[in-house]
């Protein structure tokens, strides 16, 4: 059972950020630089305050929506998780309400609270007029809660690519493409001798090892997927971290931190019950570590569910020309 999931983790690693999608080219001058109220009842122009040359998500929301909304940004919550420092600097997420004509910054603050969001994600109304022009040129066309889109729209305004991504699929996947849009991310991957002929059996030995040292030196600060302890919740760290900042950090966490390494003083001030030691862990210790977490991010995600996958039926659309796109 295990070697066929790794077999399969490989593969997904390995396409996550190179799987063609529907996309288009929308240049700064196709959106409306809209005037809006954000979550904190600030005033912003779309364009100049919200994308700010910023890597974006974009969803759309009602407040009293029964189910798809809450379900929608609590899986983009979970993305926004592994984002990390990215989070306000490179990438930000956008939720703007459809219903901007009783919803009010207050309502929309409680609203984010919920869902833990922080810096680098607006909740967005505004005048109705001007939100509706706003959402009919991002592709949002619904005319009733029943008939809106459950996915987000992913873009890079440095580079005009736009597309459409799940919210209901696999979440590595959706974090992977958001990642993409960046020219210069480069996607988790397996290890050359690993693609290039290393049995199964010794790539599901490896995993082991990277399981008992987590157990070991890990497992009393940190979890996969089980929240915060002590120290950060590591699922998705893969995702969040370039793999090479990864191993120097496992190998010499207190060098990284004497040395003034911006992520390693940030990690350090948000967990000060316990400072990250350096257990003397070697390179290849240090790998089959990184390469542990990266499977349990996999194997927590799994495969989108077929209820899922029915549930977000607006995915398959195309993301067609924006000067015609039609819901």
């Amino acid at each position: 059972m295990i070697r066929g999931f790794m077999l399969r983790g490989l593969a997904v690693a390995a396409i996550l950020a190179t799987a063609p999608a529907a996309q288009a080219r929308w240049e700064l001058d196709y959106f409306p630089n809209t005037p809006l109220l954000t979550q904190k009842g600030e005033k912003v122009r779309f364009v100049d305050d919200v994308l700010d040359g910023r890597i974006a998500v974009v969803n759309f929301i009602y407040l009293d929506c029964p189910d798809i909304c809450g379900l929608a940004t609590a899986r983009l919550a979970k993305v926004y998780e592994w984002l990390g420092e990215r989070m306000g600097e490179e990438i930000v997420f956008v939720s703007i309400s459809l219903t901007p004509e009783r919803d009010t910054p207050e309502e929309l603050a409680a609203y984010a609270a919920a869902f833990g969001a922080g810096p680098g994600w607006y909740f967005l109304t505004g005048d109705p007029e001007e939100v509706a022009l706003l959402r009919y040129k991002l592709g949002e066309r619904s005319k009733q809660l029943s008939d809106h889109r459950s996915d987000m729209l992913i873009g890079n305004p440095l580079t005009g690519e736009w597309r459409r991504s799940s919210l209901m699929g696999n979440l590595v996947t959706a974090t992977a493409e958001i990642l993409a849009l960046d020219p210069d991310w480069v996607p988790p991957q397996a290890e050359v001798k690993v693609i290039e002929g290393e049995t199964l059996e010794r790539f599901a030995a490896r995993n082991r090892e990277g399981e008992g040292l987590f157990i070991k030196g890990c497992a009393a600060c940190h979890s996969i997927g089980d929240g915060v302890r002590v120290g950060p919740d590591l699922e998705g760290v893969t995702l969040r971290r370039d793999r090479d900042w990864l191993m120097r950090y496992i190998m010499s966490p207190d060098r990284m931190l004497a040395e003034g390494d911006p992520i390693a003083v940030t990690l350090d001030a948000a967990y000060p019950a316990v400072r990250m030691p350096a257990f003397g862990l070697g390179e290849n210790d240090a790998a089959d570590l990184v390469q542990y977490l990266h499977s349990e991010t996999l194997r927590l995600e799994g495969v989108a569910e077929p209820a899922a996958a029915a549930h977000d039926g607006h995915t398959a659309h195309d993301l067609d020309d924006p000067s015609d796109h039609q819901h």
